[in-house]
């Protein structure tokens, strides 16, 4: 059998995933273009996402799997004919999908709940507690940043029985990358930002969770009571919504974790790393528990997949690379992104065994590795 048939018979973990849109099995055009970017300006997807190179290669490939013609109205109005479920299963299996990790925190209330989602798939779905989501879920029951914390921390510890298999911070999103370890100053901090925050979502207003001590204080906690059950942590790296700045968003800006010893067993996973896979490699290279992601950025580079890969390949070991899709809002956008990882990991590797690098049994060995036994084995919990 040769490489490529090999690699594609390997079902993909997918480590990283928000469940589809509920109730949204009709999309327009514009709807369906909106996985593809980031942006809150509706201008960027109604008058350029048409012509990403990424996005343009989808419409060719799902135009194959619906077998029509490979313009955008066409598959649309062909992939809107089909029944959700019937849909998503048809998609799941091309591509070849095992379990799925879901952050279903992310736009909660609107997206597929994670039992019935795995139902439509036919797929186990674990889920992935969004720590700052999840304290400000519970305003109402918190009065103090110290309940609110204790409240976090019953719910770590109760991960094997509520589906829970890794932990996710937006601290990238929300305040930037620059840990440090929580001091009398900074808990102080935190807890006067959280008593504001919470005055002004009980009042009707936002208690959206920014304030840097505060992040901090929330995902020091987390991670402290991640300890007992090993239970990985995920992060948000490089490219995002566009309230990031990226510059606060470079993962060698998290050194007070990856220095900090009782936090050393812990899984900690860079999630996407656009522009700084480089930087996540050298992470990795230096500190055995930091695991490199590229979810998010797979499908949107398309075909420059394979370059990324290469890069992140410089330093990172291949145990410790690690794929999924960040798949959102439809069901295209995961299948597209397991795509694109099989394509670029597929030709990464079949260089590599073309210019003697290594044989064709090692980079089989890889494969299995990024696209399955990392995710495997650094969430015990997804292995009951």
């Amino acid at each position: 059998m040769d490489l490529d048939a090999a690699i594609a018979q390997i079902p993909f973990i997918d480590h990283h995933v928000h469940q589809p849109w509920k109730g949204r099995r009709l999309l327009s055009v514009n709807e369906f273009r909106r996985p593809f970017t980031e942006a809150a300006l509706p201008g960027t997807w109604e008058q350029h996402l048409g012509n990403l190179i990424g996005y343009r290669w989808l419409i060719r490939e799902l135009a194959k799997i619906l077998n029509v013609a490979p313009d955008e109205a066409t598959v649309v109005t062909a992939r809107n004919a089909r029944s959700e479920t019937e849909y998503h299963r048809l998609l799941a299996d091309n591509a070849n999908l095992g379990a799925a990790y879901a952050d279903d925190l992310f736009d909660f209330g609107n997206c597929i709940d994670v039992t019935a989602w795995a139902a439509i798939l036919g797929r186990p779905v674990h889920r992935l507690l969004r720590v700052e989501t999840f304290v400000e879920q519970g305003y109402a029951d918190c009065a103090t940043l110290d309940a609110a914390l204790d409240r976090l921390r019953r719910e770590v510890a109760a991960a094997p029985e509520h589906n829970v298999v890794g932990l996710k911070s937006i601290a990238g999103y929300r305040s930037g990358l620059a840990f440090a370890a929580p001091d009398s100053e900074n808990q102080a901090r935190a807890a006067a930002a959280y008593t504001r925050l919470r005055d002004a979502a009980l009042g009707g207003g936002s208690g959206r969770i920014a304030d840097r001590a505060l992040v901090n204080t929330i995902v020091w906690t987390a991670l402290e009571a991640a300890i007992p059950l090993r239970l990985p942590m995920q992060f948000h790296i490089g490219l995002g919504d566009d309230d990031i700045v990226m510059t606060k968003n470079d993962p060698t800006l998290m050194r007070a974790l990856f220095t900090h010893e009782p936090f050393r067993d812990l899984p900690l996973v860079l999630l996407h790393c656009y522009p700084y896979h480089r930087q996540a490699g050298y992470l990795a290279s230096i500190y055995p528990n930091v695991y490199v992601d590229l979810g998010l950025t797979i499908p949107i580079v398309g075909p420059g997949a394979v370059r990324i890969i290469e890069e992140t390949l410089e330093l990172t070991p291949t145990s410790q690379l690690i794929a999924s899709t960040d798949g959102h809002m439809t069901p295209e956008f995961q299948w597209f992104g397991v795509f694109v990882w099989r394509w670029a990991l597929t030709r990464v590797l079949q260089r590599y065994v073309a210019d003697n690098i290594m044989d064709q049994e090692a980079a089989l060995s890889i494969a299995s590795a990024v696209m399955r036994d990392n995710a495997l084995r650094i969430h015990p919990l997804a292995r009951g």
